[in-house]
C-alpha cells in the first residue's frame, strides 16, 4: 500500500521541530484514529492560507472538490503560514494531530521535509504516471528535495512582469510604447522620469531595492545580472556569486544617485489600493506581480500601462524571471493519506480541479497542461505573465534554511544600501552566515 510505504524519513525530534513543538511529547508519525462525519465519510482537515477576498474563493474551490469526491468530507481551516510562522503546524505534527492536507509556500517545502513534517508523494506519483514534465520546471523543482517529491504546485507566481506607466513616460518626453530593454536604458529613463521639487523627490522612475522587499529585489536582479544563489549539488550558498555582487553594486549605485534618504522620504507618502504610487504616477516603472493586475482593474481601471520582460544587462540573463507560489502537501501522520492524495491530485494535477482553481481564484496552475490557461486568456495581462511562466528558469533555492537565508539577504542589502558594508562584503557575510545555519540544519554540525 502506498500509505504504508511512506513512513517517516526522520524523527520529528530534529532541533528545529523541537523548538516549534515546545514541551509536547513526540509521537513520530503515529496516526490518530481516522475521523468521520455524521454520514460515515472520512473527514479530512484542509489547512489553507487565504483570508480576505480570497476566502470565499478557496471555499468555493474546496466545495467543488468535495462535490467531485462525494465519498469524502472536507473541513477547511484558515491557517496563515509563512517562512517565519509555522509553529502551529509543527506542533500539530509533533502531537500526532496534523491536518490531512496543508498548503505550503514553495520555499518552505524543503525545510518542512527536512524536519520530517511532510510525507513524500513518490509512490502515488509513480502509480499514476505523474511526471516532472507535467509541470513548469521550477514548479516541479521547488518540491523536489533529496531525491523525493514532497508537494505539488497549486499555483505558479510568475515573478515578475516589468510594468511602465505610459502617461508618466509621455509627461517626461519618452516614447510611451518603448519600455527599457537594458539596465543602461532603464537607468537613463529613471533619471529622466525622476522629478525634484525644492530638493525633494516628488516622482521617481524606479526603486530597484523595493521590488516586493529587499530579498525579492535581490533575487530578481541577481538572476537578471546572471548570478546564482545556491549550488544544489554541493549544498553551498552562493550569495557572493559575481552576478549577485554586480546586481547589488548596481542597486547601491542607484540609491546613491538619488540619495536613499530622499527616496525614503518619498516612500513615506506612498499608499496602497487607490493610492499605490504606480497607479497615481509617483513611480513610473516597477516589477508587477500577477495579483496586482486585478488590483489595477479594481482601483485604477483607467491606468495606461504596459507589461514586458524585466530589462537586463548584455552580459546578464535576457527575459529573466522566477517562480514562486503555493503548493499542497501531505503532512506526516495524516489520518487519511489515501484520501488526502485524491484531494491533492484534484487541486494540483486534475483537469477539472486546476481549471476551477484558475477560473475561481485567477491563479495560474503549476500544471502546465491545465485547461485553466484557456479560461485565463480573458484576464488582462495574462499573455505576458503566461510567457514569463513558459520561459522562466528559476525558483528560490531548494534547501532547508530558506527563512534564515532570506533574512540574511535582507540584512546584506540594507547594510550595502546604507554604506555599512561594501556590496561584496555584505554578500560574503550573508553567504558565510547562511552556510553555517544550513550545515547545522542538514548535518547537525
Amino acid at each position: 500500500m502506498a500509505g504504508a510505504e511512506l513512513g517517516t524519513r526522520k524523527s520529528l525530534s530534529r532541533r528545529a521541530l523541537l523548538a516549534g513543538a515546545g514541551a509536547l511529547p513526540l509521537a513520530g508519525c503515529l496516526r490518530e484514529p481516522p475521523l468521520r462525519d455524521a454520514h460515515g465519510r472520512p473527514l479530512l482537515s484542509v489547512w489553507h492560507p487565504w483570508g480576505g477576498v480570497q476566502a470565499p474563493r478557496i471555499a468555493a474551490i474546496l466545495h467543488a472538490c468535495q462535490q467531485a469526491h462525494p465519498a469524502l468530507a472536507l473541513r477547511a481551516l484558515y491557517t496563515p503560514n509563512d517562512l517565519a510562522n509555522n509553529q502551529k503546524f509543527f506542533t500539530s505534527v509533533a502531537a500526532s494531530k496534523p491536518p490531512d492536507v496543508i498548503f505550503v509556500d514553495g520555499p518552505q517545502v524543503a525545510e518542512w521535509a527536512e524536519r520530517g513534517a511532510l510525507q513524500p508523494l513518490d509512490p502515488w506519483l509513480a502509480r499514476e504516471g505523474i511526471e516532472p514534465d507535467d509541470y513548469f520546471p521550477p514548479c516541479w523543482r521547488q518540491n523536489h528535495y533529496r531525491g523525493r517529491v514532497y508537494a505539488l504546485t497549486y499555483c505558479a507566481d510568475p515573478n515578475f512582469a516589468f510594468a511602465w506607466n505610459r502617461a508618466v513616460f509621455r509627461d517626461a518626453g519618452l516614447d510611451p510604447e518603448r519600455p527599457p530593454r537594458t539596465i543602461a536604458e532603464m537607468d537613463e529613463m529613471d533619471d529622466r522620469l525622476t522629478r525634484l521639487d525644492g530638493g525633494k523627490i516628488t516622482r521617481i522612475g524606479i526603486i530597484p531595492w523595493d521590488q516586493f522587499g529587499r530579498t525579492n529585489s535581490l533575487f530578481t536582479w541577481g538572476w537578471v545580472f546572471g548570478g546564482s544563489f545556491y549550488d544544489d549539488a554541493a549544498q553551498r550558498i552562493t550569495a557572493s556569486d559575481p552576478g549577485v555582487v554586480r546586481a547589488l553594486e548596481w542597486m547601491v549605485g542607484r540609491a546613491q544617485r538619488h540619495d536613499i534618504t530622499r527616496v525614503s522620504s518619498l516612500q513615506q507618502g506612498f499608499g496602497s489600493a487607490q493610492q499605490d504610487p504606480f497607479y497615481i504616477g509617483k513611480m513610473a516603472m516597477r516589477c508587477l506581480h500577477i495579483s496586482q493586475v486585478e488590483q489595477i482593474r479594481q482601483y485604477a481601471p483607467n491606468l495606461d500601462y504596459g507589461l514586458t520582460f524585466i530589462p537586463a544587462p548584455p552580459e546578464g540573463e535576457q527575459r529573466c524571471s522566477w517562480v514562486g507560489g503555493w503548493c499542497v502537501a501531505l503532512p506526516a501522520g495524516a489520518r487519511h493519506p489515501q484520501e488526502a492524495w485524491r484531494v491533492i491530485r484534484w487541486l494540483c494535477r486534475d483537469d477539472e480541479g486546476t481549471e476551477i482553481v484558475g477560473r475561481t481564484q485567477g491563479l495560474m496552475p503549476g500544471y502546465r497542461r491545465s485547461p485553466a490557461f484557456r479560461s485565463l486568456r480573458t484576464f488582462p495581462g495574462f499573455e505576458q505573465f503566461y510567457r514569463i511562466l513558459q520561459e522562466t528558469r528559476h525558483q528560490r533555492p531548494v534547501m532547508p534554511a530558506q527563512a534564515y537565508y532570506m533574512g540574511a539577504i535582507q540584512r546584506a542589502v540594507d547594510a550595502a544600501l546604507y554604506g555599512k558594508k561594501s556590496p561584496r562584503r555584505a554578500l560574503e557575510d550573508c553567504t558565510a552566515e547562511t552556510q553555517a545555519e544550513l550545515d547545522v540544519v542538514v548535518r547537525g554540525a
